[in-house]
């Protein structure tokens, strides 16, 4: 039997934060390609520490759904899990092989599922798009420079497919912040998309909080300095992620039909 387990952070302010890891989950549990799907969390229940309570297969396939390899998925999923490593690690432990993956936001297709967000929210056209700015906004941490890398990287790779005039990274947690880098587009057309999981704290209250611009509830649109500011749905929610799970847990040796396709495939 094998089992897949994905991992969320959770959140105690937020419920919409684990949404996308049951969406997700229940997608792939639909395709039957692995025996058990199950769901933990850093900051909700079911927890990592009893996760493996919950599984009867032998063979596990932990998929962290997370933007960066950072301090969460090197040091603390590892540790919460009593890993022998960061991922791609194999441990042998309580009758099971645990074989634990990177996480989906070092994925190859990110810079291009952000650009795809972007121009959905904007619906600009490509002429528009090119004379507009895209900031791309990460979490950041001091603990681990990791974290960041991931950004920069997408960052480079959507500013380099020329869609966007330019391309810019902001941080939550660290220089450069994204407001000092909204102030310092010259574009009066901004597209702000949020390399996040879900549509939770951070997303909903402190990114619009701290920029003075309307929340998606309210509006993805805000007029301000001058500027039309697009505020796009964080990435982690789109359908699509479900079938980087998959691909994660398939390189890391699932058996996974060829047939298993979830959350418009083609596109990834």
């Amino acid at each position: 039997m094998q089992a897949l387990i994905i991992i969320g952070h959770g959140s105690h302010l937020s419920a919409e934060s684990s949404a996308p890891v049951y969406a997700h989950a229940a997608a792939i549990r639909a395709t039957g390609a692995f025996d058990e799907v199950r769901e933990c969390f850093w900051k909700e229940e079911p927890s990592m520490r009893e996760v493996f309570d919950l599984v009867e297969a032998d063979q596990v396939y932990v998929v962290p759904l997370f933007i960066s390899e950072g301090y969460f998925t090197e040091e603390v999923i590892p540790r919460e899990l009593g890993l022998d490593g960061p991922a791609p690690s194999v441990t042998h432990r309580l009758g099971k092989t645990i074989r634990y993956t990177p996480p989906v936001g070092t994925h190859p297709s990110m810079p291009r599922m952000i650009l795809r967000r972007a121009e959905e929210s904007a619906g600009l056209t490509g002429d528009e798009a090119r004379q507009a700015g895209l900031i791309i906004i990460g979490h950041g941490t001091e603990r681990n420079s990791n974290s960041a890398e991931v950004i920069y990287r997408v960052s480079r790779e959507a500013d380099q497919a020329g869609v966007f005039g330019h391309v810019r990274t902001g941080f939550l947690d660290q220089e450069p912040e994204v407001g000092e880098v909204l102030e310092g587009m010259e574009e009066r057309r901004v597209v702000l998309v949020p390399f996040f999981v879900a549509e939770g704290w951070h997303t909903q209250e402190t990114i619009p909080d701290d920029l003075g611009i309307h929340r998606p509830a309210v509006s993805a649109v805000t007029e301000k300095d001058g500027r039309t500011i697009f505020y796009a749905a964080p990435v982690g929610t789109f359908p699509e992620i479900a079938q980087i799970v998959l691909q994660r847990a398939r390189e890391a040796g699932a058996r996974i039909p060829a047939s298993a396709a979830v959350g418009g495939a083609s596109g990834v």
